[in-house]
């Protein structure tokens, strides 16, 4: 997706994609209900947040 903080390239096997930066994921997950708000924030969104808000503090990163 373009204009969204690059987060390198993954790849599973021979298939190799673009990644969202784990601060754009939680960003994307923390505005969704505001930016569609026929989209509820909801307890997988949540979950969603907390884990790469607790890998990044424990890169220090966050």
């Amino acid at each position: 997706m373009a204009g969204l903080p690059n987060g390198g390239t993954g790849r599973i096997g021979a298939l190799e994609a673009p990644l969202v930066a784990p601060v754009a994921h939680i960003e994307i997950k923390r505005m969704m209900p505001v930016l569609d708000p026929s989209r509820p924030r909801r307890a997988e969104d949540a979950e969603d947040i907390a884990r790469p808000e607790a890998a990044l503090r424990r890169r220090g990163a966050g």
